[in-house]
């Protein structure tokens, strides 16, 4: 994802581009950025193929898929009181429920399935995003940056929460 297309023109060629440009350029925001940015050596696959972020959004959507099956698993160990399987006392975070006694909502679960379910939906963009490429030229790379960077942040912002309230 660190490999800019710049001074590959429109297709990858490089026509009428000045000589070292792909370079400089590609230093120019490595410094500004401070992140390992190079030029790509195969400018027409970085034009045409976005890989590495369907790749890395795949990761993600593997881990949102864990997390979400832990937060069920953790909902259904802590239901109850009077019935369910009551093995998890799940802390009470919120107001319970007016219709239940004792009962305490999931919300820490409820919330982690909803951004959960966010990442998934994101993927599907990141995928179709991927696949859209038509010959030398990808346009998504937008949407796909922009998907993937909703995802880093919502799971890093998940994550900071369920460190803080457990």
């Amino acid at each position: 994802m660190t490999q800019l297309a710049q001074g590959g023109t429109a297709v990858g060629t490089g026509l009428n581009t000045k000589k070292g440009f792909d370079v400089k350029i590609a230093a120019a925001v490595a410094e500004e950025t401070k992140l390992p940015f190079v030029t790509a050596e195969n400018k027409f696959e970085a034009l045409a193929a976005h890989d590495a972020f369907v790749e890395t959004s795949g990761a993600l959507n593997t881990i949102a898929a864990s997390l979400m099956k832990i937060a069920n698993d953790i909902r259904f160990l802590g239901s109850g009181p009077r019935c369910g399987l009551g093995e998890l006392i799940l802390p009470e975070n919120e107001p319970g429920s007016s219709i239940m006694p004792g009962k305490v909502n999931p919300t820490q679960c409820e919330a982690l399935t909803m951004v959960c379910a966010q990442v998934m939906g994101n993927h599907v963009a990141i995928t179709v995003g991927g696949s859209n490429g038509h010959f030398e030229l990808n346009v998504f790379k937008p949407l796909m940056a922009s998907a993937l960077l909703h995802v880093m942040f919502l799971l890093l912002l998940l994550l900071l929460l369920l460190t803080i309230v457990s």
